[in-house]
């Protein structure tokens, strides 16, 4: 089961119930229910049943099915790739990071929020310029080991 962090928003806001509340409707902990609804963290099944109580609504419209792919960029927004000009100083969410680097955007924010690569945190809202990508992709490529071939003159 992988909760729908964006749909359990939806549906509290909705309800207008606030993150405290939902916290001591379902007894839990209210800065797990906020990483939750962020994608930053995960639920079990008796966590996702007892806010879907709380919230009078079906488990399942607080799941994501296997597969789904991440919400898209907000219409309109042009993404350049990070390698081009346009794209070394563009501010990338961790969702749009995520087609140039080999993390998914919840992994991409947990190795930021562990301050494993560079990146910015601007309004509380992590994001990775241009340059923060092509740094990141340098620092996590494979290189080949460069080894001298073997002697191959006679003993």
């Amino acid at each position: 089961m992988t909760p729908n962090g964006t749909a359990i928003r939806a549906i509290r806001v909705v309800r207008r119930m606030s993150l405290r509340e939902l916290a001591r409707l379902t007894g839990l902990d209210r800065g797990h229910l906020s990483r939750l609804e962020r994608g930053m963290a995960g639920a079990s099944e008796a966590s996702l049943h007892r806010i879907a109580l709380a919230l009078e609504a079906p488990v399942d419209d607080l799941l994501r099915a296997e597969g789904d792919p991440a919400p898209p960029p907000p219409p309109g927004r042009q993404v350049p790739a990070p390698g081009t000009p346009e794209g070394e100083l563009f501010h990338y969410t961790p969702e749009e990071a995520a087609r140039w680097l080999p993390w998914s955007a919840s992994w991409i924010r947990r190795k930021a929020r562990l301050r494993e690569f560079p990146h910015n945190r601007g309004g509380g809202q992590i994001t990775l310029t241009g340059r923060d990508i092509e740094e990141i992709s340098t620092l996590t490529a494979v290189r080949p080991e460069h080894a001298e071939p073997p002697d191959q003159s006679p003993a």
